[in-house]
């Protein structure tokens, strides 16, 4: 009996499919198909009724789900954390990066400023999206995230620290008949179809757009709800529909993209970290990040 064995398990009784659950583990059905009985001989029973018509589990296999069906998540986290301990001992410092953000020079320019200081310290860096960032600082994997305040502000776990601010702008494909107003704001938008992040990977990104565009006295017509930010960036390329964004993403240096800035709350860069990480390079790091004056950039 091994780890991959019990989480192939749990995805064919969670999805109540062979096809579906090797399709997001991305192993072939046959090789599914074989640990399961594998682990069935290994049992000494059956999990899985031999039916043509569905996937259903018997009454031990059941049994087993319920008692172990959260497992192969909580021994992922487990080995994370315990990964973060052996990193927290060695002297390195893990920290993701919002994909789309267009903070290379400012992170380059403030962490060099860091090795200065501590030049033992082994910096990594990498690139997620706004829920894997989340769930990484959670879990350890990052020790520190850079990211948009309105995606954590509601995390009471999360400490953050303000790098800068810019003022949300509206992005548009450049043959787009408003493109050419100068003064465009969301209320011309009214009629037109947007795109946001979807509900699920960023509840405060969406409901950003949903709060702006009330406030200018409608709902948005909303076409497309990617579950990524370089997904709705790639959305707004192709021209499926207009989006409000921060001034950071890779979008400002597109020339196929008009973006307009608006007189509205800004958008916050942030560093995050966990509140029960009290490690003294950790709180000195971020103070490093957020010392800089915001006019400087």
């Amino acid at each position: 009996m091994n780890t991959i064995k019990l989480r192939y398990f749990v995805e064919v009784a969670r999805y109540g499919s062979f096809s579906e659950a090797a399709r997001r583990l991305y192993t072939a059905q046959p090789n599914l198909s074989k640990q399961i009985a594998q682990m069935e001989q290994e049992l000494g029973f059956a999990l899985f009724p031999r039916s043509r018509r569905s996937v259903k589990l018997t009454p031990a296999g059941q049994f087993l789900y319920d008692q172990i069906k959260d497992l192969p998540d909580r021994l992922d986290d487990v080995f994370e954390q315990a990964r973060s301990l052996a990193r927290k001992g060695e002297g390195t410092l893990s920290i993701g990066v919002l994909e789309g953000q267009d903070v290379n020079q400012v992170l380059s320019d403030r962490l060099s400023q860091v090795k200065a200081i501590y030049p033992q310290l082994q910096i990594t860096l990498e690139r997620n999206s706004y829920q894997n960032l989340r769930s990484g600082l959670r879990s350890g994997h990052y020790d520190l995230i850079i990211t948009l305040s309105f995606d954590v502000e509601d995390e009471a776990d999360f400490h953050l620290f303000t790098l800068y601010e810019k003022s949300p702008a509206i992005a548009m494909y450049k043959t787009h008949p408003l493109a050419s107003k100068k003064a465009l704001t969301l209320g011309d938008l009214k009629d037109e179809n947007f795109v946001v992040i979807s509900r699920q990977e960023s509840p405060g990104g969406y409901q950003r757009l949903v709060d702006s565009c009330a406030a200018e006295g409608f709902a948005p017509k909303i076409v497309r709800e990617p579950r990524s930010l370089e997904s709705l960036l790639l959305c707004v390329e192709m021209g499926v529909g207009i989006s409000l964004l921060d001034q950071n993403t890779r979008l400002e240096l597109s020339p196929y993209i008009v973006t307009i800035p608006q007189h509205a709350p800004p958008m916050a860069v942030v560093a995050v970290i966990s509140r029960s990480d009290q490690r003294p390079v950790i709180q000195n790091v971020v103070k490093l990040l957020s010392s800089q004056n915001s006019a400087e950039l």
